[in-house]
């Protein structure tokens, strides 16, 4: 294939951890145009918990984030190469507070290793996910191994700004994946920089998602499905409120499942038993994303809701790509207008409402479970809009297009 690349994608722990599922469907998009993607994640898990990461393994590079081999090649480029006091300079002057200082020492070893080990391997581009410390990783072994980089940016990565605007300014790129981490983003490093800030979507996989037609199945129990985090951002608790009120108004035909993990499962469960919801809600835990998409193909899901907030330390979503799933199916979605889902849910393609409306959010739900007809509708809309701006193999063929821009490196002290 012509202009294939062989890139280096650098992760939190991808493949080994439960998160970043959306950077193993990018890498098998890539993977799919005809690229071949290393793997260094910077503090890998134990084990591989996604049967899909099971088929990135062979191409990963597994090491700890320090070892004793790490330290005692650091000492000796620090002897040998001034490129490396260069880049302590810049994590000393550039870390905003002695944690974030201290983080970013920790992956220096890494990265220098990283760099050095592949100087002389034909890697075309490096690209991280994170700004955080993975991006500070990233920008060392670019800066050591003189290959160019760039980053993908979330959300909570931006607010936290570990050295944004050397990043920004040292990478051939920056991605966004919305305009509201966009305009974040450019109000912390300046508008210099906008012409190297790109939006791309993450995005799904639409050729099987498009093959599910998104006709709504008419059922005496609709099933609501919720597929987040157990976290404040994602606002389990207004959609309780909301749940509470259909029943009160007589409404019994609909059932709701919770589907993740985290600190707020006890909170949330005493919430539930408080309402006297326990026979309509079920928290299935974390459930692997192969049998979530099942579950929307085989249409066990009639809607979808995410009723995200914006919390008091401003933590927000960015486009949440379990919104975009269940839109590729087909399935009707209702999500709070917070972050850059506005970007996604835009008119008749799903439901979006205030944050932290729990009135706004039961009569949005309430019409759902009444009219299948709508149901579909909206799923088949949603499906379009998903189609149009997230379909992931498009979007990853504009990262790739985006490597070719070539980074502003320092190969000298």
């Amino acid at each position: 294939m012509p202009n294939m690349k062989k890139v280096m994608y650098v992760t939190a722990s991808t493949p080994w951890g439960k998160g970043e599922t959306f950077i193993i469907e990018e890498v098998r998009a890539l993977r799919a145009l005809g690229h071949q993607v290393v793997i260094v994640p910077r503090s890998p898990d134990n084990a591989v918990f996604h049967d899909k990461a099971k088929q990135l393994v062979d191409d990963s590079v597994r090491l700890p984030l320090i070892n004793v081999k790490m330290l005692l090649l650091l000492c000796l480029y620090l002897l040998i190469d001034r490129r490396v006091w260069s880049l302590l300079r810049d994590i000393f002057i550039c870390s905003r507070n002695v944690k974030m200082l201290i983080k970013n020492l920790s992956v220096l070893p890494k990265g220098v290793f990283i760099g050095k080990r592949f100087d002389k391997e034909e890697i075309s581009h490096i690209h991280v996910h994170w700004g955080s410390t993975t991006a500070t990783m990233g920008y060392i072994a670019s800066r050591i191994s003189g290959i160019p980089w760039s980053m993908t940016l979330h959300r909570w990565d931006i607010a936290e700004n570990n050295m944004l605007k050397l990043k920004v300014a040292s990478a051939a790129f920056t991605r966004c994946i919305a305009e509201d981490g966009r305009k974040e983003l450019l109000g912390i490093v300046g508008d210099q920089y906008r012409d190297k800030i790109k939006i791309i979507y993450m995005g799904v996989w639409m050729p099987e998602a498009s093959r599910s037609a998104p006709v709504s199945r008419i059922r005496s129990n609709v099933v609501i499905a919720c597929p987040a985090n157990l976290i404040e951002k994602k606002g389990h608790r207004y959609l309780i409120e909301a749940c509470k009120m259909i029943a009160e108004r007589g409404s019994t035909d609909f059932t709701c499942l919770l589907m993740g993990d985290g600190p707020l499962q006890e909170q949330l469960v005493r919430q539930i038993e408080q309402a006297g919801l326990q026979s309509r809600f079920t928290l299935l835990g974390r459930v692997p994303h192969d049998r979530i998409m099942a579950m929307y193909r085989e249409r066990e899901v009639d809607i979808v809701v995410l009723p995200s907030i914006v919390t008091d330390d401003k933590e927000r979503e960015g486009i949440p790509v379990a919104l975009m799933e269940a839109m590729g199916y087909g399935v009707p979605v209702v999500s709070t207008d917070t972050g850059g889902i506005g970007e996604l849910i835009t008119e008749g393609s799903g439901f979006l409402i205030e944050e932290k409306n729990a009135d706004q959010l039961a009569e949005k739900l309430e019409l759902l479970i009444r009219e299948h007809v709508l149901r579909s509708q909206i799923g088949k809309a949603g499906q379009s809009r998903v189609a149009q701006d997230f379909d992931i193999v498009k979007n990853a063929a504009a990262i790739v297009r985006n490597f070719s821009r070539r980074s502003k490196i320092k190969l000298s002290g």
